[in-house]
């Protein structure tokens, strides 16, 4: 089912409190999350320094919970923006070139749920068809949202019409996500069972957090189906996107 995780700040913050150190945890999650069942097949995290736009990202195919790498960059990683996400795969392999999230420029994304892979290629352009280097339908996701991205002025606009586009495709369950620009967070969560793919948002002064279960203390409130929220370190609005 993937687990996530994201996290926008006004000042560098330490990610380990939500990765490691509470409970639940990401890492936690890996071994069992909210359905009782493991996400075992591989984690990664994002991060942005500063205002560059290109991201870091660390990422591994083994289980979050039995790799040393996840915990030294949990309590390595300072960052204003960060986001993480511990992998359930559906049917494709435990490899580096499967695993979330996927990088394009100064974009950064990883997803929860399933969409067609197939179906979703035919409505690609060749450019953005030809960049797809794993077997993941989330890959091929992030591409369609990228294609739709860079031909529109306005991100609001551009991720309506790709979740459209996605949606009316069909066989889907989820299309969840978390897209970064290093700037702002956007978080959708729509699936046709919405309890299964949750998304929750927290607020804290000077803080926004998003996660697919609630971590740690703290209230979390839930993300309509439907919505996406635009997380700055200002706070965050909800827009609707089907």
């Amino acid at each position: 089912m993937c687990r996530m995780f994201g996290m926008v700040t006004t000042t560098p913050q330490s990610i380990a409190p939500w990765m490691t150190d509470t409970q639940p945890s990401l890492r936690s999650l890996a071994v069992a999350d909210k359905s009782g069942e493991a996400n075992p097949d591989g984690w990664g995290i994002g991060w942005y320094d500063g205002e560059q736009d290109c991201p870091h990202v660390v990422k591994n195919p083994e289980p979050a919970d039995e790799s040393p790498l996840f915990e030294l960059t949990a309590r390595e990683v300072n960052a204003r923006i960060a986001l993480a996400h511990i992998r359930r795969s559906s049917g494709t392999s435990r490899r580096l070139v499967n695993t979330h999230p996927f990088v394009a420029g100064r974009w950064t994304f990883c997803h929860n749920g399933h969409c067609s892979r197939e179906r979703l290629m035919e409505h690609l352009l060749p450019r953005f068809k030809n960049g797809i280097k794993g077997e993941t339908d989330s890959e091929v996701y992030f591409a369609l949202l990228l294609q739709h991205l860079e031909s529109a002025t306005d991100p609001l606009n551009a991720l309506r019409s790709a979740v459209r586009e996605v949606a009316s495709v069909g066989d889907f369950t989820g299309l969840n996500f978390l897209l970064c620009d290093g700037r702002r967070m956007y978080a959708f969560h729509y699936s046709t069972d919405p309890d299964r793919h949750s998304m929750y948002l927290q607020h804290q002064s000077g803080k926004e957090l998003v996660a697919s279960e609630p971590l740690g203390a703290g209230s979390w409130e839930w993300l309509p189906n439907g919505s996406l929220a635009v997380l700055t370190p200002a706070g965050h609005t909800l827009v609707s996107l089907v």
